[in-house]
């Protein structure tokens, strides 16, 4: 990072990186800051192992297709930023879908785990073929 444009590109990405993985441990109606907080951390530190490993893979590929070298600590440092700004996305996802279908259990007054089934279906016992 010699320029100051490389060092404004790298802090944005870094903070890119925190955008994607704020979250919340709560519900829309009982946001505050230490939920955002919570939320976010748990996040950072449940993708961080899977970014880390797709990190140390990609790098491994940069070297291999380099001849050997090793890239700048900040070539590294932004594959993690950018790998992780598509794990937190994919994650936020999923969380949003798991939370709205929660919600919406809550708000039709059914138990959360309990299973639903089509109407009129009829159980039937599992086949197992030998």
């Amino acid at each position: 990072m010699k320029t100051l444009r490389e060092k404004i590109s790298f802090a944005l990405t870094g903070l890119a990186y925190l955008v994607f993985h704020l979250g919340t441990n709560s519900t829309v109606d009982n946001i505050t800051f230490g939920s955002v907080v919570s939320g976010t951390v748990q996040q950072l530190l449940t993708t961080a192992p899977y970014c880390i490993g797709f990190t140390i893979v990609a790098v491994a590929l940069v070297r291999y297709f380099t001849g050997g070298k090793w890239p700048p600590w900040d070539r590294i440092v932004r594959i993690f930023f950018t790998i992780g700004i598509i794990f937190g996305f994919y994650f936020n996802l999923y969380n949003s879908g798991y939370r709205a279908e929660q919600e919406r259990l809550k708000k039709e007054g059914k138990p959360v785990s309990e299973l639903r089934f089509s109407p009129g279906e009829i159980q039937r016992p599992p086949l197992y073929w030998a």
